[in-house]
């Protein structure tokens, strides 16, 4: 556990007697695929750390839309923002596949404040990097056509991916398991719009899209669209997460 956590950027500035404390406090829980970790509207009391699997952060919008906010993986934490004064969630969380999360109650998440100021710092050093992200994606949703969006959504689920196909001099194609329905709540609307998007994007040759498996042809092409001039690919989770 010390060296998975040791590997994660979130915890490299710490030491390892801070890990240790870390580890002493947390509790280890599994949650099989679907299950719902908490609830919009539920009064946190735990911070969580991914060990293993994938989490979706998301909320409903009206009876049939849902907006996710980030899908999180091994390294990942959430459930801060309620621990800081939010009082209930501002969102849901759930396992989209088999996940184990290292879990720490709120009194003894605010004693870990207090007494690490390393962990503090990256605490807010995250916090402030996922809020400067979600301003990007609120200015996209106001001045980006659909196209523009869905270019930005598969730029942000795809990770690191593809900047580590270009740092190891590759030229394959970026592959990932995606369906529509995830596209559609990554970006707060309707399979449909989502659906007509993909195949203009098909057709224009930036991504190919066979059943459930979609394939960047052209990121550069697909980086224009989106609005990004950076060389940079954005990483994958936006929010503050409940």
């Amino acid at each position: 556990m010390l060296r998975m956590l040791r590997k994660v950027c979130f915890f490299k500035a710490l030491t390892p007697r801070e890990i240790n404390q870390i580890l002493a406090i947390a509790r280890l829980r599994r949650y099989k695929t679907g299950a719902a970790v908490f609830m919009k509207e539920d009064i946190g009391s735990h911070f969580f750390i991914v060990k293993c699997g994938r989490i979706k952060i998301f909320t409903a919008i009206g009876a049939e839309k849902k907006k996710t906010f980030a899908y999180l993986k091994k390294g990942d934490f959430f459930g801060e923002m309620s621990l800081l004064g939010g009082k209930v969630r501002s969102a849901s969380a759930e396992a989209v596949e088999d996940s184990e999360l290292l879990v720490i109650s709120k009194k003894n998440f605010k004693a870990l404040i207090r007494q690490s100021p390393d962990f503090t710092l990256k605490l807010l050093y995250t916090l402030a990097d996922r809020l400067n992200r979600s301003d990007k994606e609120i200015e996209s949703m106001l001045f980006h056509n659909i196209l523009g969006r869905l270019a930005g959504a598969i730029m942000a689920l795809a990770g690191n991916k593809s900047a580590a196909l270009k740092t190891a001099g590759q030229t394959n194609p970026l592959r990932m398991s995606l369906n529509q329905n995830e596209l559609a709540e990554y970006m707060g609307t309707t399979r449909v719009p989502v659906c007509r998007a993909i195949n203009t994007l098909k057709r224009s040759g930036v991504i190919d899209y066979k059943r459930g498996e979609l394939t960047v042809l052209d990121m550069d092409k697909l980086r224009s669209i989106s609005g990004n001039s950076a060389v940079r690919t954005p990483r994958s989770p936006v929010h503050a997460h409940a």
